[in-house]
């Protein structure tokens, strides 16, 4: 007599789900480890990327202007969304004043003034030196330099110096501080000089000589990567810490 058995399976039983979950984790965690590992490698190579991009971008900025921009946007180059750039320089803050008194504005003038002294050709010295003497300002120089302008006040245009084209630039070179730092014509001259007080903002000069620049990748806060213009490569972590230095 022949019996046939037949099985029937109506289902995974527990047991074989628990696994068969386990494997599908242990997959799913092997795939997101390698894509993690992908996507990490990829923001590595971009970030290292990005600042050798950078700073070939400086280094031909300099190539032109023999000095280095205040802000990366000044070279013209767009860095990735990707990686969040910083350039620290030592280019030269200018205080700005706001609600200056007579006084004050009398002895920003004058700071601007001596901040171009002296004035110099070669071996040739003009003016060393800018004073109020009664009610006038007296630029101090030699016989054919110096310049003495009557006060009480006087205007921009009353501002002229004599010595050619050195005293042209350093002319030019006192309205445009005295100008961007918040002073106003005309001048009053004072009696006495005046303490300025703090200013309310500072701007950034676009000239510098030195500079770090920094890169960041978006989605890993620890690549990061710098160089300096004396770099022989991408170096490994932030900018240093320089007293000199700042951003933007």
């Amino acid at each position: 007599m022949r019996v046939l058995l037949r099985w029937h399976r109506k289902g995974f039983t527990l047991v074989e789900i628990i696994i068969i979950v386990a494997v599908l984790a242990a997959l799913a965690a092997v795939i997101l480890v390698t894509y993690n590992g992908v996507q990490r490698r990829a923001a590595d190579t971009q970030t290292r990327q990005t600042v050798a991009d950078a700073l070939k971008s400086l280094q031909l900025y300099y190539v032109i202007d023999k000095s280095y921009p205040s802000n990366i946007a000044g070279t013209e180059y767009a860095p990735p969304l990707s990686v969040a750039v910083a350039l620290y320089t030592n280019a030269p803050e200018t205080p700005v004043y706001d609600n200056l008194t007579p006084d004050q504005n009398a002895q920003l003038f004058l700071n601007s003034c001596n901040g171009f002294m002296p004035i110099t050709d070669g071996a040739t010295t003009y003016n060393n030196a800018c004073i109020y003497s009664g009610n006038n300002i007296h630029v101090k120089g030699t016989i054919s330099s110096n310049v003495v302008i009557d006060g009480p006040a006087f205007s921009q245009t009353d501002f002229v110096l004599t010595c050619g084209a050195a005293c042209n630039v350093a002319q030019a070179d006192i309205i445009a501080k005295f100008v961007e730092q918040g002073g106003e014509f005309p001048i009053a001259v004072p009696k006495d000089g005046s303490p300025l007080p703090a200013p309310v903002s500072v701007t950034v000069g676009s000239a510098a000589s030195d500079f770090c620049v920094e890169g960041r990748a978006a989605k890993f806060a620890d690549i990061i990567y710098h160089a300096v213009p004396s770099s022989i490569g991408i170096q490994d972590g932030p900018c240093p810490p320089n007293p000199g230095f700042h951003y933007p």
